[in-house]
């Protein structure tokens, strides 16, 4: 069967993981895919990097040249066909080796643009960013992803935020998250090992100091606590 041309922009740009996964596959060259952009989507389990049509952005890919095999075992990574969708569409391709460019079809994942945005995990990221040095990319495409990605929600409180908790006042003790989203009523956090929490806004400040200060100074600051001291 004749190979297809699949198109990479996030974690398969890493040549190390793509082998790995796809060990019939092989590098065939680079391209820019015009009028879109990258963002960082998923769930509460995680957040991977898409695209979406945006006028005037673009967005590096590598091109690999996979077999059927490959083909299924990328279907399964990318959770296709309810995380993430096939999309067809005609590249110029730069060879590696040679340099010419040649037109060719390829296809692409795209995850259902009804998905949350958010920010991906630190290994994820570096995951993306090793790929991106390995094809020389510009990995400003990257950093202007993650802050695309960064939603607002109340009290001005955005994903990839740092915010602290109080655990033990008396001890004077508390907790490092990270804003992973909002479900209109509560906070989704992530402390360092990857455990998930729903917090109120009043229970979440922006430093440790902020945390532990005097109750009528933390209500002074904007009412910050109404659940830790009930």
């Amino acid at each position: 069967m004749e190979k297809r041309y699949y198109i990479a922009y996030g974690s398969n740009l890493n040549i190390r993981q793509m082998r790995m996964r796809c060990p019939g596959a092989r590098i065939i060259g680079t391209s820019v895919i015009e009028g879109y952009r990258l963002l960082f989507k998923g769930s509460r389990t995680g957040s991977y990097l898409t695209i979406e049509p945006q006028e005037g952005a673009s967005v590096p890919v590598a091109a690999w040249a996979v077999t059927e095999e490959d083909e299924a075992a990328l279907d399964r990574y990318e959770g296709f066909p309810n995380f993430y969708y096939k999309k067809e569409m005609e590249l110029p391709l730069k060879g590696i080796k040679t340099g010419k460019v040649r037109l060719r079809k390829v296809f692409v994942y795209i995850m259902h643009e009804d998905r949350p945005l958010g920010v991906p995990s630190g290994f994820y990221m570096e995951t993306c960013r090793q790929g991106y040095q390995s094809f020389g990319f510009d990995e400003a495409f990257l950093e202007r992803a993650y802050a695309d990605s960064r939603e607002e929600f109340p009290g001005g409180w955005k994903t990839g935020d740092a915010c602290f908790m109080v655990t033990n006042r008396k001890n004077g003790c508390t907790g490092n998250y990270t804003v992973l989203g909002f479900d209109g009523k509560y906070f989704w956090l992530q402390n360092s090992r990857g455990s998930r929490y729903r917090a109120s806004a009043g229970r979440m400040f922006r430093s440790k100091v902020e945390a532990l200060a005097p109750r009528q100074e933390n209500m002074d600051l904007g009412g910050n606590s109404d659940e830790r001291n009930r």
